[in-house]
């Protein structure tokens, strides 16, 4: 009897630790991009739309990274292309896909990631410090989003 409790122990601390292994599938990078125009930014959003479609029960995370010479509000701008890119044109489902300020790097970046529905986020990776940022003159007012994307 003392046997069978033993096994029946050690099944079931192995079914939990097998769960766990399940649930802890992490979000994993799909793709980089740097210093790019809204045409490149547009061909690696399609395959990465396509990735999303091929796994129905995944999230999509998107970073995006402004650049250490930028315009103000431009982060923001990039962010509502994006959005409207990949929901409206795409056609992916708005609850999918979580779009993020990652705050500076070198150049602007945005980084496309896959994970499951319920991970958190992935953290963002700056490299540049928000007082080693040389802002361009002007601001890029929420009218003029668009203007990046031709939208």
């Amino acid at each position: 009897m003392g046997a069978l409790k033993l096994i029946l122990a050690s099944l079931s601390l192995l079914l939990v630790m097998a769960g766990s292994s399940f649930a802890a599938v992490e979000s994993r990078k799909i793709d980089e991009i740097s210093n790019f125009n809204w045409e490149d930014l547009m061909a690696r959003l399609d395959l990465y739309a396509v990735q999303l479609q091929n796994v129905p029960a995944s999230s999509g995370y998107i970073i995006v990274y402004d650049g250490r010479h930028s315009r103000r509000g431009e982060v923001q701008g990039w962010m509502n292309c994006i959005k409207n890119y990949i929901v409206e044109r795409r056609g992916m489902d708005s609850n999918r896909i979580m779009i993020v300020n990652g705050g500076y790097r070198e150049n602007r970046t945005v980084e496309m990631w896959l994970g499951p529905t319920a991970d958190s986020p992935p953290k963002a990776t700056p490299t540049v410090k928000l007082r080693d940022v040389k802002f361009r003159r002007g601001r890029l007012r929420k009218k003029n989003w668009g203007s990046l994307c031709n939208i």
